[in-house]
């Protein structure tokens, strides 16, 4: 089962590899193609014609009846005889070219298959015509270049029995005319009969052999393939075959790349690499699909369905309310503001009542349309109360802007004024949503400290599986609960806006211009009393206009009583952590019979002398 597993694992690795880098795999097939075309075409068009010969032993060549050796040694020699120079003067002459013969042998190539008396001659040329002719002249040339030798030798070697035949047929008759004189001794004569003999039977021996030679085969070979093109292969082949041959590399060259830069890259590509790190993956937005803000007073758009799916998510993975969820990125540069307030909007559109903190300032400027509205800076800073903060973009979300961030009061986040800010809240409201920093930073994880979970915010192809360990280990670092992760995709290197075409950067330089002159024409409209936002509505009363989502009382028999004075955490975790677990450890813990849920008590004294009072502000 595990080899089964580690299998799919490694091809999911590499499909993903090669369709994330699409576009420079065809790149590099295309270069490689090009590439080797172009080689093909600076090399010129060739043909090359071939023809092959049965090469018979013959007399005076490498390859005789009588030689001595190895039969593939004779033939190798015999190979090497078309090279010769006197075997390319005879396929000149044939082929009527003025071409040098060094030429000539330059474009040839010889091979002898093994074990067998057959020489291959392969001829190159620019055309067709001219391959054919080198080709079978070289043939036709070797075999008469063997047969001249042969005759050659046979020639020499008669010459040479044919002078012994005249010194013997002379030697012959002196001996007989001697042996004709009577008066010659008896002891001459018999030597002079058998020198006679001798020499008759020499002659005899020396016309064998001139008619042996004389009978000799010289036959050198046959041409058993005339010289022929290739089937199917022209010149014009050639460029495609070096195109092909340079498109499969490219192809593979850039699988290799892929592969590599997939296995060195520590970026999330896909929605699943959350949950390969361990956090829960609340879902998957567009970055053309985010929540944007509102341009006019006319009905609020619909909520896109990715907003929709986490709202599921985060209701289904939650205890009753109220609950305080905190939204901050996983770094820099990526926006969180969207998706609080998609998360905002979706309960409030669900028939929850639903607070929604901004410390971003982002949020605001989508859901009002203007970031200078005063709020939780002033608040934290005792310029004004609770009560007049608060605005309602729609019904059953209220919303406490930023107001005019200072360090000084951004530095109160765990103030007291703050925690009971946020006890009041939680006692007016089913939700309490904090826009935060991002996790890391330290404003981030004050917020995170005071939530009972934190939903993460990642880009696609843009965060890394670094971020996403340093924002979880900031968040463990103050005990603060990682509810799971959002990751939006198609972001652009700086994580606020939709990564554009190449032809919209092109064109951005215009649409620059357009926005500045309505930016122009709206400051005019501005002066003249025209509005192009409504202006916000501040929120109804919590203790008499604002719905809940929960018909009954939260504790006892009133509507809304003051807040408990502990705060409960009640988040399904997305996975264990050690920051959970030193949280039971230090405050105590208490496993739900009914839900299941983990439940980690906060001690009283979180707001103790801060509890807020429904009727003071």
């Amino acid at each position: 089962m595990r080899d089964v597993e580690d299998t799919s694992a490694l091809t999911a690795f590499v499909v993903n590899a090669l369709r994330r880098h699409v576009a420079l795999i065809l790149v590099l097939c295309v270069l490689g193609g090009v590439a080797g075309a172009t080689f093909a075409l600076r090399q010129g068009i060739h043909y090359t014609a071939n023809a092959s010969i049965l090469v018979n032993p013959l007399q005076g060549n490498p390859y005789a009846p009588d030689g001595r050796g190895e039969q593939l040694v004779n033939l190798e020699t015999e190979a090497q005889l078309i090279r010769t120079d006197g075997v390319a003067q005879l396929a000149a002459k044939q082929m009527r070219t003025s071409t040098p013969s060094d030429e000539l042998r330059a474009a040839l190539e010889i091979e002898n298959p093994t074990n067998t008396q057959v020489l291959r001659i392969s001829f190159t040329a620019a055309d067709s015509r001219h391959a054919l002719h080198g080709a079978q002249a070289f043939a036709d040339s070797y075999l008469t270049y063997r047969r001249q030798r042969a005759q050659s030798v046979i020639d020499s070697r008669l010459a040479r029995i044919r002078q012994q035949q005249t010194s013997t047929q002379s030697a012959l008759n002196d001996a007989t005319a001697e042996l004709a004189r009577t008066s010659t001794e008896a002891a001459r004569r018999a030597y002079l009969g058998e020198r006679v003999s001798a020499l008759a039977s020499q002659l005899a021996s020396l016309e064998t052999e001139v008619s042996t030679l004389t009978a000799t085969d010289l036959s050198p070979g046959q041409v058993i393939s005339p010289a022929a093109l290739p089937i199917g292969v022209g010149g014009n082949y050639t460029p495609l075959m070096f195109g092909g041959a340079g498109l499969l590399g490219g192809l593979l060259l850039g699988a290799a790349l892929a592969l590599l830069r997939t296995r060195m890259d520590q970026r999330m590509h896909d929605p699943s690499d959350v949950e390969k790190l361990g956090v829960r993956l609340l879902g998957f937005v567009d970055a053309g699909g985010r929540l944007g803000g509102r341009r006019s007073s006319a009905e609020p758009p619909p909520l896109p369905e990715a907003y929709r799916a986490i709202r599921t998510t985060i209701i289904t993975s939650t205890d009753v309310p109220p609950v305080t969820l905190a939204v901050a990125s996983v770094r820099s540069g990526i926006a969180s503001g969207p998706e609080a307030a998609g998360m905002a909007v979706g309960l409030a559109r669900a028939g929850f009542s639903v607070a929604l903190v901004d410390a971003t300032g982002e949020v605001t400027r989508l859901l009002t349309g203007t970031g200078a509205l005063p709020g939780l800076s002033e608040l934290l800073a005792g310029i004004t109360g609770l009560r007049n903060m608060l605005v309602q973009p729609e019904e059953n979300l209220v919303l406490l802007p930023l107001g005019r961030p200072a360090r000084e009061t951004m530095d109160q986040l765990l103030s007291g004024q703050m925690r009971a800010t946020l006890g009041r809240l939680r006692e007016w409201y089913d939700y309490v949503i904090l826009a935060a920093p991002p996790a890391p930073s330290a404003d981030g994880q004050a917020l995170a400290s005071l939530a009972d979970g934190v939903v993460l915010v990642g880009g696609l192809d843009i965060s890394s599986r670094a971020d996403l360990a340093t924002a979880t280990a900031a968040l463990e670092h103050v005990n603060a609960m990682p509810l799971g992760a959002v990751m939006v995709a198609g972001l652009s290197p700086a994580g606020t806006a939709p990564r554009r075409s190449l032809l919209g950067r092109l064109l951005m330089p215009l649409a620059r211009r357009q926005a500045r002159r309505r930016a122009q024409k709206e400051a005019r409209e501005l002066g003249k009393g025209a509005t192009r936002f409504p202006e916000p509505t501040p929120a109804a009363e919590p203790a008499d206009r604002v719905p809940h989502a929960r018909p009954a009382a939260r504790q006892g028999g009133e509507a809304h009583t003051p807040i408990s004075t502990t705060r409960r955490r009640r988040i399904t975790p997305s996975h264990p952590t050690r920051a959970a677990a030193r949280a039971i450890a230090a405050n105590g813990t208490t496993r739900s019979q009914e839900t299941g849920h983990l439940e980690a008590t906060v001690g009283a004294d979180d707001f103790e002398g801060q509890r807020p009072d429904r009727g003071d502000d």
